[in-house]
C-alpha cells in the first residue's frame, strides 16, 4: 500500500504538466480547485495521493537534517559530528548562535507548512467524495493526525505560528500568527475528532497498511500537548488509554528495537516508512541513518548525531542500553573493527547501525547507507515514560514507579544485578528519576531539548543558554519579509 501510495503521487506530480493545468494554477501543484466531473482522477486517488506526499515529508531531507541540529546538537549530551567544516549550517546549534537567516531552520518551517498545504489540499478532497462514510472518516482522522504532527512541531519549535486550515487562493496573505495556547488548542480538537475513527496498529499491519496513523500515535501526540501545558490528569487519561488497549508492548529487547525486523514491532507507535528497492525507479529512501552512520571503517554514513562523553559518563554501571545505543571507535561490529576517520569524534549512534546482513538486500547497493531505515518518530517507551511523569506530577508516586520499573527492567534484561529498582517516595527525587530515564532510555532521539525546556531545566544544563531566548527558535527571515509585517519575530532574534 505504501508504494502504491507515492506512486500515485508521483503520477499525479507527472499529470500537473499539461498547459491548461498550468494556465490556472502553480507550477508542480495539482489543485482542489482544478478538479471537476469530467477529471479522470479519481478524488480518492487524489487524496491517497496527497496524504503519501504528507507522510513523505516526515522522512525528507529538511525534517532529517533539521531535527538533529535543532532537538539534539543544542544539547551537551549530542556532538555534531562529522568533520569541523562539514555541515557548517548546523554548527550554530552547538553554540546556541543560529539566527533567523539559518537555512536549517527555514527549511524545516517550509517542510512542515509544505505539509499542512498537502493536509487541508486532502480535506478539501475528502469533503466531496462519495464513499462510504467510514472511508471518509478514516481519511478525514488520518490528515487531521498528520496535520496536527505539523503545527505539534511548529509550535513546540517556534511558539505561536500562523494557523491555516485551508488551502489559501493565490492573492490570500498568510495569516497572524495565533499563540502557543491557540495552536494547542486546535490541535486538540483536530486529535479528539480524529482518535475514534483512525485503526490501530495491529489492524494496519493484517492490511498491509502499516506506518498509517493510528489511534494509538493520535493519543500520543495530545498527551505531549497536555504535557506541555502541564494538564498532567489529560495526559494520564490518554497515556493509560495507549497502555490499557493492547496495541504496543514493551517485549522487543532494547537492541532490537531498531532494527529492520521490528519494523512497526510492538514498540512502535508511530514510525515513518522508508526503503530503497527498485520498485518503478522511484525513491522512497531517507537520509535519517545515512546522516547518522559511521564516518570511516565501515563507510555507513557521515557520523553527525554523536553521542558525547557527557552522555557517555550519563549511563549507570553495567546499563544495557549504553552498548545498544553507542558504538565506540575500536568496537568489533558483524566480524570487523569500527574505525572512525580523523574527525576527531570517537562515538556514533548505534541506533542508525544497520547489520552487514541487511545491506545489499533487495537490490540495495554494495555501498548502501541505510536509507531504508524506518524511522521511529513515538515508541512506546516513551509513553510509559510519559505516562510515569505525569502520575508523578499528581502525586501518584506508586503508579509512576510502577511504570519506571517497566522500563528499567526491560533495559536490565536478565541480569537483575543491573539497573535497581527505584523505590523513592518522594515526589522531588522521583520527579528527578524520571527525568534521567527519559534522557537514557531516549537519548538522540528528538527529545531531550524540549523535555528540558518543558521541565525548566535546560538554562543549568545548556552552555549558553539565554532565558527568555533559546525556548524557541527564531522565525525564519525570508517568512517574516514575505508577510509584509504580518509575522513577528521571537524575542532576541
Amino acid at each position: 500500500m505504501k508504494k502504491i501510495l507515492l506512486l500515485f503521487a508521483i503520477v499525479l506530480i507527472g499529470t500537473a504538466c499539461s498547459e491548461d493545468f498550468l494556465d490556472r494554477y502553480p507550477k508542480g501543484r495539482w489543485h482542489h480547485g482544478n478538479y471537476t466531473p469530467d477529471n479522470t482522477l479519481d478524488k480518492g486517488i487524489l487524496v491517497e495521493a496527497k496524504l503519501a506526499q504528507a507522510y513523505g515529508t516526515l522522512r525528507g531531507w529538511p525534517f532529517c537534517w533539521a531535527n538533529f541540529g535543532m532537538n539534539n546538537y543544542t544539547t551537551p549530551d549530542v556532538e555534531k559530528g562529522s568533520t569541523p567544516s562539514d555541515g557548517g549550517d548546523i554548527t550554530q546549534f552547538k553554540s546556541l548562535s543560529f539566527t533567523a537567516s539559518n537555512a536549517p531552520i527555514a527549511d524545516y518551517y517550509s517542510a512542515c507548512y509544505n505539509s499542512i498545504f498537502l493536509t487541508n489540499e486532502a480535506l478539501a478532497l475528502i469533503s466531496a467524495l462519495e464513499d462510504a462514510e467510514a472511508v471518509k472518516n478514516t481519511y478525514l482522522a488520518e490528515a487531521l493526525f498528520l496535520r496536527s504532527v505539523m503545527y505539534y512541531r511548529l509550535t513546540q519549535a517556534f511558539g505561536g505560528v500562523p494557523f491555516v486550515d485551508k488551502v489559501l487562493g493565490q492573492n490570500e496573505k498568510t495569516p497572524a500568527r495565533s499563540t502557543r495556547v491557540e495552536i494547542w488548542q486546535k490541535i486538540e480538537r483536530d486529535l479528539k475528532v480524529a482518535i475514534p475513527f483512525l485503526p490501530t496498529r495491529k489492524a494496519l499491519l493484517t492490511s498491509d497498511n502499516e506506518g498509517r496513523a493510528t489511534q494509538n500515535a493520535a493519543r500520543a501526540i495530545l498527551a505531549k500537548v497536555y504535557l506541555y501545558q502541564k494538564n498532567w490528569s489529560a495526559s494520564l487519561d490518554l497515556t493509560t488509554a495507549i497502555i490499557a488497549s493492547g496495541d504496543n508492548s514493551l517485549n522487543t529487547p532494547y537492541d532490537q528495537i531498531f532494527t529492520e525486523a521490528t519494523e512497526y514491532g510492538d514498540e512502535s507507535v508511530f514510525e515513518v516508512y522508508a526503503d530503497e528497492k527498485p520498485v518503478e525507479q522511484i525513491y522512497m529512501g531517507s537520509q535519517f541513518a545515512q546522516i547518522q552512520g559511521i564516518r570511516g571503517i565501515p563507510n555507513l554514513g557521515w557520523g553527525f548525531n554523536a553521542p558525547s562523553q557527557i552522555l557517555m559518563d550519563a549511563y549507570e554501571a553495567g546499563d544495557p542500553r549504553k552498548a545498544a545505543s553507542v558504538i565506540a571507535d575500536g568496537d568489533v561490529l558483524d566480524g570487523k573493527k569500527v574505525r572512525a576517520d580523523a574527525a576527531g569524534y570517537k562515538f556514533f549512534n548505534k541506533k542508525a547501525y544497520t547489520k552487514a546482513s541487511e545491506r545489499g538486500l533487495y537490490g540495495r547497493p554494495a555501498e548502501a547507507q541505510g536509507t531504508w531505515v524506518n524511522i521511529r518518530v513515538i515508541r512506546y517507551a516513551d509513553v510509559v515514560l510519559m505516562h510515569a511523569e505525569a502520575a508523578c506530577e499528581l502525586g501518584n508516586a506508586n503508579e509512576a514507579l510502577a511504570k519506571l520499573e517497566m522500563i528499567r527492567s526491560r533495559a536490565r534484561g536478565a541480569d537483575n544485578a543491573l539497573l535497581p529498582k527505584i523505590t523513592t517516595t518522594d515526589i522531588g527525587e522521583l520527579r528527578a528519576k524520571i527525568h534521567q530515564e527519559r534522557r537514557i532510555e531516549l537519548a538522540m532521539e528528538w527529545e531531550r531539548f524540549y523535555d528540558l525546556i518543558r521541565w525548566g531545566e535546560a538554562k543549568s544544563v545548556i552552555p549558553n543558554f539565554v532565558t527568555g531566548k533559546h525556548e524557541l527558535f527564531p522565525i525564519p527571515q525570508t517568512e517574516i519579509d514575505k508577510s509584509e509585517g504580518i509575522l513577528t519575530q521571537n524575542p532576541g532574534y
